[in-house]
């Protein structure tokens, strides 16, 4: 064999090697990465601490924090700006987190946070401020961050309260000024038919809590409260809910989710909040 050929073949299964370890190393990168060489998603067992948001707080905290995408959220809310449109900026908050001195909830803590913090270019009067409970369970680790806000851009027509606003595993429903009647609205009634036969097929337990505004005396409202749960939950009995499958509970004028300063905030604040709680 001459010095070329024999030269030739070393390079040859030189080449062979260097290709097999490579499909070898490419393999194994894959396998650790996901298929398509993308970094596989955290599991939620090991991601709960470690998720982060936009637009970030701590548990107990009203202080908000940017976080990953703040700037392209940011461009997505400013981008529904029409200079006339209301801005509704909702706070979030779990049972258990106490409201910041000056403030009647979390909730709307947050809300003014995060208006004072990223909202300067748009002025007040075209920004509308509100708290919501969330109706999950507060996170076992302390230290997660929390995604704890929400965004809509309204029309002037739309910023008086819908008579029922469907939100996440629920509603608001809301009642006027020193009633335990419900808002009479045919959205109401559609929406508890729509929720009598959910039940009816999933037998979810339902929570019904009665809040109020700040109208009268606290002990008062607390009974105001109970009696608009009450009233919700005989209505839904009536189309065929079972009784044991309610619960009914009062917060009287505790955690409103707007300022009791007009009208308006103060019929966000007379309600009956709606929470379905899976088997």
């Amino acid at each position: 064999m001459s010095t070329t050929t024999r030269i030739l073949l070393i390079l040859a299964i030189l080449v062979l090697y260097f290709l097999g370890l490579l499909k070898f190393c490419s393999r194994q990168i894959c396998e650790a990465c996901g298929t398509n060489g993308v970094a596989a998603a955290v599991t939620p067992s090991t991601a709960d601490s470690l998720s982060q948001y936009p637009i970030q707080f701590k548990f107990g905290d009203m202080n908000p924090t940017k976080g990953p995408g703040f700037d392209s959220l940011l461009a997505a809310v400013m981008a529904g700006n029409n200079n006339s449109s209301i801005l509704e900026i909702i706070g979030l908050f779990y049972e258990g987190e106490a409201a910041p001195a000056g403030f009647e909830t979390m909730g709307l803590a947050r809300a003014t946070a995060i208006r004072d913090a990223f909202f300067k270019n748009i002025p007040e009067e075209r920004i509308r401020l509100r708290g919501r409970l969330l109706n999950t369970a507060p996170p076992t680790d302390k230290n997660a961050w929390l995604a704890a806000s929400e965004f809509k851009w309204l029309q002037k027509e739309e910023v008086i309260p819908e008579t029922v606003e469907e939100v996440a595993d629920g509603a608001i429903i809301r009642f006027p000024v020193n009633s335990t009647e419900k808002d009479y609205d045919p959205k109401v009634d559609a929406y508890l038919e729509k929720l009598a036969k959910r039940v009816a097929k999933t037998e979810e337990r339902v929570e019904l809590t009665g809040h109020t505004d700040n109208d009268g005396e606290a002990d008062y409202n607390l009974k105001l409260g109970a009696s608009r749960a009450r009233q919700i939950r005989d209505l839904l009995v009536k189309l065929g809910v079972k009784a044991d499958l309610i619960s009914t509970a009062s917060k009287g004028e505790t955690l409103p989710v707007a300022p009791n300063t007009t009208d308006e905030n103060r019929h966000n604040n007379r309600r009956v909040e709606v929470r379905l709680i899976k088997k």
